[in-house]
C-alpha cells in the first residue's frame, strides 16, 4: 500500500512539472512574441499626423518644401494594400532611393534620411511597412512577408523612373526586409544596389540579442528563446528557422553596402560580416563603425555616413560619374 502510495505522489509530482513547465513556456514565450512578431506600432495610424506635426524635428514641416504624393500600393502576395509616400526632388532627376524603416517604427523616422536624398539627386519614395500605418497585416514578419510588400513598392517606383538608378536603404529589420528581398529582386532587378544598415542574418540571432538586453534574472536566455519560438509557431504557423535573411544573398548579383555599429545592442554587428561574406561577387563593401549602436550613424554622423554612403555609389553603381 505504501509503495502505491509513493508511486501516485510521483505521477502527481511529475504532471506538476509538466503543468508548471508548459505554463513557464507560455508566458515566456508570449514575452517574447510580444516584443517580436507581436510588437505593436510606436505611433498608431490616427495619431501620426498630431504626432509629428509636434514634435520638435518638423518632418512635416520640411516635407512640404518638397512635391509629395501619398498612393496605395497593392502588395500582391499579402492581398493588401501598402501605405506609400512618393516625395520629388527639387531638382530634376530620374535616380530614386526606396527608404525602409524598422520595427516599430514608421516612414516618418527616416525622412531626415529622405531628405538627404532629396538634396543629393535623387527622388525619395518611403512607406510604411506590414503592421503600420494604413498598411495591412496585424503582425510582423521580420522580412517573411514584408518582403513581398518592398517588391511591390520597387515595382511602383520602377514605374515612376523607368530609366533611374533605384537603390534601398534599409534600417534594422527594414535593412533584413531589404535583405531577403534581394532573392526577389533577382528576377525583376527593378533595384540596382542596396544599403543595409544593421541588419541580422537570422531571426533568432536578433531574438537573442533582444533577450539578452532585456537581463532579466535568472531566465536561461536559451528557454526563453525555445519559449518564444515555440509560441511563434502556435500562433503563427512559423519558426525563426522561416526567416533567415543571409540565404536570400546566395545568388544576388547587385551591388551591396552592410553598415553597422560595433556597440549594437540590439542586431548582432556580427550579422553584417555573415551577410557580407554569403554575398558571392565583389561588388560589395562592409562598413563598421566603432563605437556606436543600432542606427546611430545618420544623426550622430550624418555628414561622414553619406559621404561614405555617396563614395559607395560612385565606385559601385555608377562609377566615372
Amino acid at each position: 500500500m505504501k509503495k502505491k502510495k509513493v508511486v501516485i505522489g510521483s505521477g502527481i509530482a511529475a504532471t506538476a512539472t509538466v503543468a508548471a513547465l508548459g505554463a513557464a513556456t507560455w508566458i515566456i514565450g508570449g514575452m517574447v512574441y510580444d516584443g517580436t512578431v507581436g510588437k505593436k506600432p510606436s505611433v498608431k495610424a490616427e495619431d501620426m499626423k498630431e504626432f509629428y506635426s509636434t514634435r520638435e524635428d518638423k518632418v512635416l514641416d520640411t516635407l512640404a518644401n518638397y512635391e509629395h504624393e501619398t498612393v496605395f500600393v497593392k502588395s500582391e502576395v499579402n492581398d493588401y494594400e501598402v501605405e506609400t509616400l512618393s516625395i520629388k526632388a527639387n531638382e530634376e532627376t530620374s535616380d530614386a532611393m526606396i527608404v525602409v524603416h524598422g520595427i516599430g517604427s514608421n516612414y516618418h523616422e527616416v525622412l531626415n534620411v529622405a531628405f538627404n536624398y532629396l538634396e543629393n539627386g535623387y527622388n525619395v519614395v518611403v512607406y510604411h511597412q506590414r503592421n503600420t500605418g494604413l498598411t495591412g497585416g496585424d503582425n510582423y514578419t521580420f522580412g517573411l512577408y514584408e518582403r513581398f510588400d518592398l517588391e511591390a513598392v520597387a515595382q511602383y517606383t520602377r514605374s515612376l523612373y523607368p530609366d533611374g538608378i533605384i537603390g534601398v536603404h534599409g534600417f534594422s529589420m527594414g535593412a533584413a526586409t531589404s535583405t531577403m528581398h534581394t532573392e526577389l529582386n533577382e528576377e525583376a532587378r527593378n533595384v540596382d544596389f542596396y544599403v543595409l544598415d544593421a541588419p541580422y542574418h537570422t531571426m533568432e540571432s536578433a531574438v537573442e540579442l533582444g533577450i539578452i538586453a532585456k537581463d532579466i534574472p535568472f531566465l536561461p536566455v536559451s528557454f526563453a528563446k525555445w519559449a518564444g519560438n515555440v509560441v511563434l509557431k502556435v500562433k503563427e504557423h512559423l519558426t525563426y528557422d522561416d526567416i533567415q535573411p543571409v540565404d536570400a544573398v546566395k545568388n544576388i548579383s547587385v551591388p551591396v553596402l552592410l553598415i553597422h555599429g560595433t556597440d549594437d545592442k540590439v542586431t548582432p554587428p556580427e550579422s553584417s560580416q555573415y551577410i557580407y561574406d554569403a554575398i558571392p561577387h565583389e561588388n560589395k563593401k562592409l562598413w563598421y563603425i566603432e563605437g556606436l549602436g543600432h542606427c546611430e550613424a545618420d544623426s550622430l554622423m550624418e555628414k561622414e555616413y553619406f559621404d561614405g554612403i555617396y563614395q559607395f555609389i560612385n565606385a559601385y553603381v555608377k562609377p566615372g560619374k
